[in-house]
């Protein structure tokens, strides 16, 4: 009976440990995760599972529409035989990593990791070039890799706007999917603020009026200019 208790006692302990320990654990990833928003602008939206899913739906065919159209920022190219090839095609796997909306939902910020074999780096190249570039501590010739970008855009009577892809959140050549997740959502969630730099996380309100959609208004006017010049051109 006594040897009873002195299990059941250790087995206790042992959970307690389990349960402090993990109760730390994920407490301080939080934590790390996101230590820079002050609680006073932390933007806290709900939006439905559905939505949500519809969302992230829409958004794959528009990004596999900018590969398709080899649109800034995937005009990546490489040139075989004086061609170009480029590296995100048809064949591009794209996922939605994490969707941000803003208090109203009306604008979002988005983040997008696409893979791509690695084989379609060296396009062009021979065996030795190939053997020489890996061993210099490229890429393997097989396998895969991962390219996370941020996107912004607003949404007009239930579609998207233009997407506008802000380049301090960009990363390439990643060789899993989960170091490509973590480095953007580091970028966009554990930015630390500067003194006279108006920069926010993803998840602080001031980041929906900060300078970046201006920069994508501009951008909208230059795609709109240009469409308008090759229309009358043709």
């Amino acid at each position: 009976m006594k040897k009873k208790f002195i299990v059941l006692g250790i087995i206790s302990i042992i959970i307690l440990f389990v349960l402090g320990y993990f109760t730390y654990a994920f407490g301080w990833l939080e934590f790390r995760a996101n230590n820079y928003t002050p609680k006073e602008y932390k933007t806290i939206v709900s939006i439905p599972k559905k939505q949500y899913s519809k969302d992230s739906m829409e958004l794959v065919s528009i990004i596999k529409d900018q590969i398709n159209k080899h649109k800034d920022p995937y005009s990546n190219a490489v040139r075989v035989n004086g061609e170009l090839e480029f590296i995100n095609d048809s064949n591009t796997h794209i996922y939605i990593d994490s969707i941000f909306y803003s208090p109203d939902s009306k604008k979002i910020a988005f983040l997008v990791i696409v893979e791509n074999e690695n084989k379609k780096l060296y396009l062009g190249k021979t065996t030795q070039e190939i053997n020489n570039l890996v061993e210099e501590g490229n890429l393997s010739f097989n396998g895969s890799h991962f390219d996370g970008k941020s996107f912004i855009t607003e949404k007009k009577n239930t579609v998207f706007d233009e997407i506008y892809s802000f380049s301090r959140y960009s990363f390439t050549n990643y060789k899993s999917y989960k170091e490509t997740s973590e480095s953007l959502r580091d970028a966009c969630l554990n930015h630390k603020e500067v003194q006279n730099e108006k920069t926010y996380n993803l998840d602080d309100k001031r980041f929906w009026n900060s300078k970046v959609w201006y920069y994508k208004k501009q951008y909208e006017a230059k795609v709109k200019e240009f469409n308008n010049e090759k229309k009358h051109s043709k």
